[in-house]
């Protein structure tokens, strides 16, 4: 005894007509109370009706939270979002790479003085902001120069490496005999 149903002319005509509706199969499946989803699903492939484009919409909480921290126009960089949202900065960038030109923009960058440029994203299509110009390495050596000049510790380094160099240029730096570094150290189990 066989279980199977053959189809029906009409039955095939209207898989036809909701195969490529980007319904998912369970959908069209409730259309013939008689069959399965996985019957559906075969029969249309077996009738050469092509692969089924019904993928679920995408949904991120990361994406919705990122969409409702940047509403109104604000711009923010990932790791303002992550920490707003609770979440990792590299979960924000995913998103924002999936999204970018379609959902998201470049909307400006953080000009650092010593690190790269960081992106400040917004919502909205369009464009990208132009990226800032790169420093030479005679401008980024300048500022490192600028901070370094403040920093007393740095500074007085420097001033002992060049005391010493110019001691020994001149000849007056002493160094310790080798030999005699034993006059002055205890010997050992020697009490004093």
């Amino acid at each position: 005894m066989t279980t199977w149903k053959p189809w029906s002319p009409e039955e095939e005509a209207l898989l036809s007509k909701h195969w490529g509706n980007g319904e998912p199969t369970k959908t069209i499946a409730t259309l013939f109370p008689a069959r399965s989803a996985a019957a559906v699903l075969k029969h249309g492939y077996d009738m050469g009706l092509g692969p089924r484009e019904c993928g679920r919409p995408c949904f991120s909480p990361v994406w919705e939270g990122a969409k409702h921290a940047l509403a109104g126009g604000k711009k923010m960089t990932s790791n303002e979002l992550a920490a707003l949202l609770k979440v990792t900065p590299h979960a924000v960038q995913k998103q924002m790479r999936l999204r970018h030109g379609t959902e998201v923009r470049i909307g400006g960058f953080d000009v650092r003085a010593h690190a790269p440029h960081v992106i400040r994203w917004t919502l909205g299509t369009g464009p990208d902001a132009p990226a800032p110009k790169r420093k030479s390495r005679k401008e980024i050596n300048r500022a490192f120069s600028r901070r370094m000049r403040k920093d007393p510790e740095y500074c007085a380094r420097q001033n002992l490496r060049a005391r010493l160099r110019y001691a020994e240029k001149t000849g007056k730096l002493i160094r310790r005999d080798p030999a005699a570094s034993w006059i002055g150290t205890p010997l050992p189990g020697a009490t004093a």
